[in-house]
């Protein structure tokens, strides 16, 4: 990407973080399957403890989650919101809470 869209929106996410309450909630809409791609690996890992491979029987990582996730499933337009505004398509929405 030439603006380093992708690279900016992996910093961005990581800062929200610091900046979010406890209670607060994470709520972004993708509109490219490489931004949603992005979302859902972030919101996944800091929604989970350990992120130590499978084979190691004890945590060595040290990783706390930091997110619940509200909406297990992406949330899509309803045909009716695509009807009305054809842009909403490609839109894909997740929404989590900070722990």
């Amino acid at each position: 990407m030439v603006n380093h869209e992708m690279e900016n929106l992996e910093k961005s996410l990581r800062q929200t973080i610091k900046h979010l309450a406890t209670g607060g909630r994470l709520v972004i809409i993708s509109y490219h399957s490489l931004e949603d791609r992005i979302v859902k690996q972030f919101m996944k890992e800091e929604s989970t403890g350990c992120i130590c491979p499978p084979q190691i029987p004890v945590c060595q990582c040290g990783h706390k989650a930091t997110l619940k996730l509200i909406t297990k499933k992406v949330i899509m337009p309803s045909l009716a919101e695509i009807e009305s505004n054809p842009r909403s398509r490609s839109a894909k929405m997740r929404v989590a809470e900070r722990i």
